[in-house]
């Protein structure tokens, strides 16, 4: 003992040591609990790190029955401290202690170690194996921790501590560490510098509570490929800089309530191919300043985040793309100047937006869901997105519910579900859209819902819904669209709407519905017929008479078809539009066959009156019949029959050209009324 040349203070230590009693080198002067404050401290206090690690590697044999250790209080420790590969059999505890050195354990082997209160240079354990505690409750390591590939057979507690970086930055390197029971880092403990816990093994759970870490611009909390068993609790943290959870594996919950994660222009949270085995919460005043990117994370249960905020002007603020989830609730979530995605994500039941502000900033898309799959319902009531909204062949099982939402993109489509697949219903009840409404192609198996909406698109068309498959379409809007409604090819079960709502410019071409409301006279349809921009098509009017007639309505059907006729002509050549006014004014192009005769009693009537006053002279006087006006006209009206007066007489002058009208004209109906057969014919 001698050739250590022991000062009176590290006597006592040495003494204390066999039996693992206390020494308490607290004087009672200012500062004797902060050890920050060790400068102020009278020799008295000192031990140097080389007696400590001499008797920790066996320099004084244990007292039998006696359990030795190292427990020191207000101690300063001079010097390094130096254990590297060292077998440590014994407890070592220093409270309000202060190292001059580093702490270095490398490849050590050691029991419990607790350090806690005190203000420690640095240590440095990589490889360390410990049966035991590594506490540091309430201690400062100025220049890091490293743990890189340590084993740890019971808990890590960092409760409370502050921990400084090193030379490259670092405050906490633990990449490969294994932690049988828990590690705590919570309530108070700050990392300035990065903290890495990449590939880490943590079989209870990781609690950040309330942390700080601070690394601005750098990958601050690194988490990769790490496995956590007993869930990963950061409620309350707070993180400048990235915070990556690459490859992350949770097998209990993940909770981020009330966290702050910032890195302004850079990504808040990495979380692509995650798996979480519990829910993952995210509530309670989280906020995230840069992109959250969760592309391809599993999450067994439920993704929360109501009335969560993330900003990333410019970018992809919440990256969702491929999340495989049970249920999303991100009611109430503010998105400032960025896109969220959710292209490919699959939720099992239901995904709730309601009440939700989406700013889709300079990329002007505000939600990109296309090929979601839903199970249950996509609520999306009172939502607010600037911005196009888009899930291109989305599937839904249940319902869609777009009720009180306001969505604007006045420069293109604010509202994109192209070949969408809705299970139930589509409601947008109350829905303000400005700009396009593309519902092409899509399939709803229940009702669209556009009650009160507000439809309003400066380019032009305000709903596109072609080719449309609905059980009901419901198109009563709060005012007149403003924009062009398409209804092209779809096919609706029942089509409800308002005269008095009707939009500016209808394209019904190739439209079919089962029934109309209200049902309202063929005078008004045709009304609403006649807004289509396109001009005349003749599948509106068809399928509209066939309509009528089903409900056994068939003058209104009539009616239908012959305005069809007249809006054909409209198109025709000039020789056609005569030729059509011609069939409309005599037989009304068929469906109004009766014309004929009152145009032929007309002409009889015309002509018997004219020749019945001044009858033509005969051509053979001796053997020409009696003349009998009526018949005579008859013979002249109808071709091909010879009555015996056409021939007989010859009238001159003026009633000579009137035989020769009265000829044409017979002609022209004639030809009226076969042509009307044949159309009548064809449609049958």
């Amino acid at each position: 003992m001698a050739e250590w040349r022991l000062s009176e203070t590290e006597q006592r230590v040495w003494s204390a040591f066999t039996g693992g009693e206390w020494v308490d080198l607290r004087t009672g002067g200012p500062g004797e609990d902060d050890p920050s404050r060790a400068a102020d401290w009278d020799e008295g206090r000192v031990v140097r790190g080389e007696v400590i690690a001499a008797l920790l590697l066996g320099a004084v044999p244990p007292d039998p029955g006696r359990r030795p250790a190292i427990r020191l209080r207000g101690a300063r420790i001079e010097g390094r401290l130096d254990l590297m590969g060292a077998e440590i059999p014994y407890t070592v505890v220093c409270e309000h202690c202060h190292f001059d050195g580093p702490i270095r354990l490398v490849e050590a082997t050691a029991r419990t170690i607790r350090l806690t209160g005190s203000d420690i240079h640095s240590i440095n354990a990589p490889r360390l194996v410990m049966d035991g505690l590594l506490n540091l409750y309430r201690s400062t390591v100025r220049h890091g921790l490293r743990l890189e590939r340590a084993r740890v057979n019971g808990e890590i507690t960092l409760r409370d501590a502050r921990i400084g970086p090193d030379a490259e930055g670092i405050a906490v390197a633990a990449d490969g560490l294994v932690v049988d029971g828990e590690m705590e880092a919570n309530d108070g403990f700050r990392a300035t510098g990065v903290f890495r816990l990449r590939n880490a093994r943590i079989e209870g759970r990781l609690g950040l509570e309330n942390a700080v870490v601070e690394a601005p611009g750098r990958r601050a909390l690194a988490l990769n490929r790490a496995t956590v068993k007993g869930g990963l609790l950061a409620t309350g943290i707070t993180v400048e800089g990235e915070t990556a959870m690459r490859g992350t594996r949770i097998e209990g919950e993940v909770r981020f309530d009330g966290a702050r994660l910032r890195a302004p222009g850079g990504i808040a949270l990495a979380a692509g191919g995650m798996v979480v085995e519990g829910p993952f919460l995210a509530q309670d005043g989280f906020t995230a300043e840069g992109q959250m990117r969760m592309p391809g994370a599993q999450i067994r249960t439920f993704l929360t985040m109501p009335g969560a905020s993330v900003s990333a002007p410019g970018g992809t603020a919440l990256w969702l793309d491929q999340l495989s989830v049970n249920d999303v609730d991100a009611a109430d979530l503010t998105v400032t100047g960025g896109t969220v995605r959710l292209a490919g994500a699959q939720v099992g039941n239901d995904l709730t937006l309601a009440g939700a502000r989406l700013d889709g900033g300079a990329e002007e898309v505000a939600l990109a869901a296309d090929n979601i799959t839903v199970g249950a319902t996509f609520d999306c009531r009172g939502l607010r997105a600037r911005g196009e909204v888009h899930a291109v062949v989305a599937r839904i099982g249940g319902r869609l519910l777009l009720t009180g939402a306001r969505l604007e993109h006045p420069t293109g489509t604010c509202l994109r579900l192209s070949r969408a697949d809705i299970g139930a219903d589509l409601f947008g009840r109350e829905l303000t859209a400005v700009g396009r409404v593309k519902l092409e192609g899509a399939r709803v198996g229940g009702r669209v819902d556009l009650e009160g909406a507000r439809l309003d698109d400066p380019r032009g068309t305000a709903l596109d819904a072609r080719s449309l498959q609905a059980g009901e379409l419901l198109l009563r809007p709060a005012a007149p669209i403003g924009g062009t409604v398409t209804l092209e090819h779809a096919r609706i079960g029942l089509l409800r709407d308002d005269p008095d709502r009707w939009p500016e410019a209808l394209s019904l071409n190739g439209l079919t519905y089962e029934s109309l409301e209200p049902r309202l006279p063929a005078q008004q349809r045709l009304r609403w017929l006649a807004l289509d921009p396109d001009g005349y098509q003749p599948q509106p009017y068809e399928h509209l008479a066939a309509f009528y007639a089903a409900l056994g309505q068939v003058a209104e059907a009539r009616r239908v078809l012959l305005a069809k006729e007249r809006a054909h002509r409209r198109g025709s050549t000039p020789m056609g539009r005569v030729w059509a006014l011609v069939q409309d004014a005599t037989v009304a192009y068929g469906y109004q066959p009766w014309r004929a005769l009152l145009w032929l009693a007309l002409l009889v009537t015309a002509g018997a009156v004219v020749y019945g006053a001044e009858p033509p002279k005969p051509l053979k006087p001796g053997e020409a019949p009696h003349f009998n006006p009526v018949v005579y006209t008859l013979d002249l009206l109808i071709p091909l029959v010879d009555l015996g007066q056409e021939r007989a007489f010859n009238p001159a002058g003026g009633y000579q050209w009137l035989s020769y009208a009265l000829v044409a004209a017979g002609w022209i109906l004639v030809t009226v009324i076969a042509a009307a057969v044949a159309r009548v014919l064809s449609r049958r």
